[in-house]
C-alpha cells in the first residue's frame, strides 16, 4: 500500500510552540494539521498566484484578518478564503488550537484536480469565488453536512491517507458547489480593529496579573471604557467571558510549567493564586482533561519517547 510523504514544522516562543503535519494530496494542494499552543507564529514565503485556503477548526479559536476587520473561527467553523498575496501570519487567542488546513495552488493544481474532477464538472477556484463573492472569505458556523467530512480526516489511519484525502478533498468541493451563497456570515461577525485592539490589551494586562482577582470595573477604569463595552469586545475576540478566559489561560500556563519545569504542584498552584491544591487540581481537569499528576506524568513519558 502506497504511503504519502509527510513534513514537519515547528514554532516556539516563550508562550509554547505549535506543530504542523504538511501532506501533498496533489501536486499544488496541500492538507496540514495544526496543533497550536502559541499566540501566534508567521509562515513568512507566499505563494505566487491565485490561492484558495480553507480552515477548519477542531478545537480553540483562530483569527482571521479582513479589510481591518476581524473575525473569528470556533469548534466546528469552517471558512473558505481566495485571494493572491495571501496573509501568512496566524493568531490564536485562547493560544490553544487544533485543526485542518486545505491550501489550494490553483495554478498548479488546476491540470491535477481536473483529471479527478472531470466526470462532476466541479472547479475549485470557480467554487470559492462564488461563496466568497467580493469579500475574500466565506464563514460557515458549525453544520454537520461539512463537519462529517472533516471528522473522518481527523480519525483517518496513517496507511490509507494518500487515497483518502484525494476523495476527501473531491467530496468537499461537490459539498460547496451546492451552499447557498447568501449565508456568508464573515461581515456579520467582523470586528473592528478598535474592539481587538482593547481586547488584546485587556488580555495583556490579564496576563500579567495572574495571581491577582480583578473585577470588570476595575479593568473598564484601567482602560477608559465602560463595562459593557470592554465585555462585548473581550467575548467577541476571545469566546468567552474575561474570567472564563483567565481560567483558561492560567491552566494552559499551569501546563507547561508542568511539563517544562520541576516546580511541585503546590508551588504552581500558588504561582497562579491558589492556595489550595485541591481548587487548582479541579480547575486544571476542568480545562485541560487531566488531573496536573496525569497531565505531567503523561507528557514525561511522550518526551522520553522521542
Amino acid at each position: 500500500m502506497q504511503t504519502i510523504e509527510k513534513k514537519e514544522y515547528r514554532f516556539a516562543n516563550d508562550l509554547g510552540d505549535a506543530e504542523l503535519t504538511v501532506y501533498e494530496v496533489f501536486p499544488g494542494v496541500e492538507l496540514v494539521y495544526s496543533s497550536v499552543h502559541m499566540d501566534r507564529f508567521d509562515l513568512g514565503h507566499v505563494p505566487e498566484g491565485n490561492m484558495i485556503e480553507i480552515h477548519h477548526c477542531r478545537e480553540g479559536r483562530i483569527e482571521q484578518e479582513l479589510a481591518e476587520e476581524y473575525f473569528y473561527l470556533m469548534p466546528g467553523d469552517f471558512c473558505i478564503a481566495l485571494g493572491k498575496n495571501m496573509v501568512r501570519s496566524f493568531r490564536f487567542p485562547l493560544r490553544h488550537y487544533h485543526g485542518i488546513t486545505i491550501g489550494i495552488r490553483e495554478d498548479v493544481a488546476k491540470q491535477w484536480l481536473s483529471r479527478f474532477m472531470e466526470d462532476i464538472h466541479i472547479q475549485p477556484l470557480e467554487v470559492a469565488r462564488r461563496l466568497c463573492g467580493n469579500s475574500r472569505s466565506h464563514i460557515i458556523r458549525s453544520e454537520s453536512y461539512i463537519e462529517h467530512i472533516f471528522a473522518e480526516l481527523y480519525r483517518v489511519p496513517e496507511q490509507i491517507r494518500k487515497g483518502f484525502f484525494k476523495l476527501k478533498v473531491m467530496e468537499l468541493f461537490l459539498v460547496l458547489s451546492g451552499i447557498d451563497v447568501h449565508k456568508n456570515e464573515v461581515t456579520q461577525y467582523a470586528l473592528p480593529k478598535s474592539q481587538v485592539q482593547l481586547a488584546n490589551s485587556v488580555a495583556a494586562y490579564l496576563s500579567g496579573h495572574m495571581d491577582q482577582h480583578i473585577t470588570i470595573p476595575e479593568l473598564s477604569k484601567e482602560f477608559g471604557v465602560s463595562d459593557t463595552h470592554l465585555k462585548n469586545a473581550f467575548k467577541g475576540v476571545y469566546g468567552m467571558p474575561v474570567f472564563s478566559y483567565m481560567r483558561v489561560q492560567k491552566m494552559h500556563s499551569a501546563a507547561q510549567l508542568l511539563i517544562h519545569t520541576e516546580k511541585t504542584i503546590a508551588e504552581i498552584a500558588e504561582e497562579f493564586g491558589y492556595s489550595n491544591t485541591s481548587k487548582f487540581s479541579a480547575a486544571f481537569q476542568s480545562v485541560i482533561g487531566d488531573t496536573p499528576g496525569d497531565y505531567r506524568r503523561c507528557h514525561t513519558k511522550l518526551s522520553e519517547q522521542r
